[in-house]
């Protein structure tokens, strides 16, 4: 009698038992595809980083080169420096006002008389 009873729970509990076992298969295989899902945005990301930086490198390869230049030397010492080479002047041109600015008139009016004007 008692081994009756339990065979009968067993056959209830089976199902159950089964049903949780595979709903954990479910779970580790979507968490599974969730994360190789993940690792392929981060390796794309790493690649476009990857190439961003070495455009970046490129870039700062060949302005070292231009740096270690004679020409850039020469353009740095005349622009920053105001240096010439033997025999050359350098000559600054005074501003003019550009085209079509008028020229700033001076107003003569006594103080007392634009006080006047201003709060009447």
């Amino acid at each position: 009698m008692f081994l009756t009873g339990s065979i009968g729970i067993m056959k209830k509990l089976l199902p159950i038992i089964i049903i949780l076992i595979l709903l954990l298969l479910i779970k580790n295989n979507i968490s599974g595809i969730l994360r190789t899902v993940e690792d392929e945005n981060t390796a794309d990301n790493l690649r476009k980083k990857l190439a961003t930086e070495e455009k970046r490198n490129q870039f700062l390869n060949e302005r070292l080169f231009y740096v270690q230049t004679e020409d850039f030397v020469e353009e740095e010492a005349r622009e920053k420096l105001g240096m010439s080479r033997p025999g050359e002047y350098t000559v600054i041109a005074p501003t003019s006002t550009p085209l079509g600015h008028e020229k700033i008139e001076i107003d003569n009016k006594p103080n007392w008389r634009r006080w006047l004007e201003l709060f009447f």
